[in-house]
């Protein structure tokens, strides 16, 4: 059963079948609307189960072609489950903090982008410059990266705009 406890003793060897460990995040939320991502999720990773902690004060969330509400008793819409790939604009009556855990999933995962524009994560903790956060073989293929608030234009000569870095926890367009 998880998570169990096991005492150490200098010198013995121990068989361990299963590590799990969690990943915390914090993020700090704005009034209004808040363009964010996840690298990990818990387990039941539906919108209300995720929203929990904050759901007096949120109202909505919209992905990319979804959406999911709140009326102060139920989350209702197409949008049912969060997902690490995806990003998410979130409406918020006051500032707020969403803090939760998860799982750490394949740091390596491919995106399926369609074309034109896409609304996703980024990966991991921290962050990467631009150039270093795309692939090179499609990166002449993206045209504009737009984060909240800031953007970025490729153009002959490199990467244009206020937006230098993909950074955790937030979602780009």
């Amino acid at each position: 059963p998880y998570p169990e406890n096991y005492a150490f003793e200098a010198g013995a060897a121990y068989n361990i079948e299963e590590l799990i460990f969690d990943v915390s995040y914090s993020t700090p939320l704005e009034q209004y609307n808040n363009l964010v991502s996840f690298y990990v999720l818990p387990e039941d990773n539906t919108v209300g189960s995720v929203m929990m902690d904050i759901q007096d004060n949120i109202n909505l969330v919209v992905g990319e072609s979804v959406s999911a509400q709140y009326d102060g008793e139920f989350w209702t819409g197409s949008l049912t489950n969060l997902d690490i790939s995806s990003g998410y604009w979130l409406r918020l009556d006051n500032a707020d903090t969403l803090d939760g855990s998860g799982h750490p999933l394949n740091p390596d995962r491919i995106y399926n982008l369609n074309d034109g524009a896409n609304l996703v994560s980024f990966p991991s903790i921290g962050s990467v410059g631009i150039s270093a956060g795309l692939p090179d073989e499609i990166e002449d293929n993206v045209i504009a990266i737009i984060g909240e608030g800031e953007a970025a234009i490729n153009i002959l000569d490199g990467w244009v705009g206020a937006l230098t870095d993909f950074e955790g926890l937030h979602g780009y367009w």
